[in-house]
């Protein structure tokens, strides 16, 4: 199996909306690379966030060391990504991010997985409608899927987890109506039904709940049954909009924090044996 001894290589890219000859800006935290190449995950930050944001608040770093795969950060023009409109060049930049990596023999192509938190989580859905070709999954944080679908024709088959906090206010479970400055999501039940619906899922949902804190929220793991690809979905109860595991930081923006989860160790669990 490919294995890379305790390495980490964080890209922390601006990617500009046109295409560029130069080349992307990288940093390599850890060079102690034994073998290449190597999974890689791209995590999407957030509306008004950036790749170093996230960069900080996971705990991908630790995670990509101990298991051997490369974790990339970029950054969206303007701080948010394009995930809505037809022509998106966030798509072809960050389809050329993976390309390049691909290319320079660092990525592994049949292992490449997207994570995005928030407008980062609906970029990664619309990657999964633009590239199935390029990304193997994707893990979707505090994000429902739009009203407007992603994929311009039939939704392909992708495997997906998905975590959502009840108690969002940004992106609450009972959706949100489009306006004139956003876009309309669906509600969290809608979304997963739609996706297992792509995924061609025949059998029933089974779930498990957990409560390691001993404290009033739980997590509640479904699964989906009987699925052409896997399709997972963390219930966080008592959580806001704050990535699970960037620190209980409740504010009346985010809404309250659980201790329930580590959000990249879930991901990255999900993603490994695929």
């Amino acid at each position: 199996m490919r294995f890379l001894s305790a390495a980490v290589i964080a890209l922390l890219l601006t990617l500009c909306p046109a295409v560029s000859g130069a080349a992307p800006a990288t940093r390599v935290t850890d060079g102690r690379i034994t073998s290449l190449p190597a999974p890689l995950v791209v995590v999407l930050h957030g509306f008004t966030a950036s790749g170093p944001a996230i960069q900080r608040k996971t705990n991908f770093d630790a995670l990509a060391r101990a298991n051997g795969f490369i974790v990339a950060y970029p950054s969206g023009p303007r701080r948010r990504w394009d995930d809505r409109s037809a022509a998106s060049a966030d798509v072809k930049t960050l389809s050329a991010l993976i390309a390049s990596l691909i290319a320079e023999g660092r990525a592994d192509p049949g292992r490449i997985y997207l994570a995005g938190h928030s407008n980062g989580g609906g970029m990664a859905m619309r990657m999964a409608c633009a590239r199935p070709d390029l990304i193997r999954a994707i893990a979707v944080v505090a994000m429902n899927a739009p009203t407007s679908p992603h994929c311009a024709g039939p939704p392909p088959i992708m495997a997906a987890l998905f975590i959502h906090g009840t108690e969002d206010p940004i992106v609450p479970a009972q959706g949100l109506s489009g306006t004139r400055r956003h876009a309309g999501v669906l509600t969290v039940e809608q979304t997963l039904s739609d996706w297992a619906e792509r995924n061609r899922c025949a059998g029933p949902v089974t779930s498990q709940t957990f409560n390691q804190t001993g404290g009033a929220t739980k997590a509640i793991l479904q699964s989906y049954q009987r699925c052409a690809e896997p399709l997972l979905h963390i219930i966080l109860t008592g959580h806001g909009h704050e990535w699970p595991g960037a620190g209980p930081r409740a504010t009346w923006i985010q809404g309250p924090a659980s201790r329930e989860l580590d959000a990249a160790a879930a991901i990255w669990g999900f993603f490994a044996p695929l």
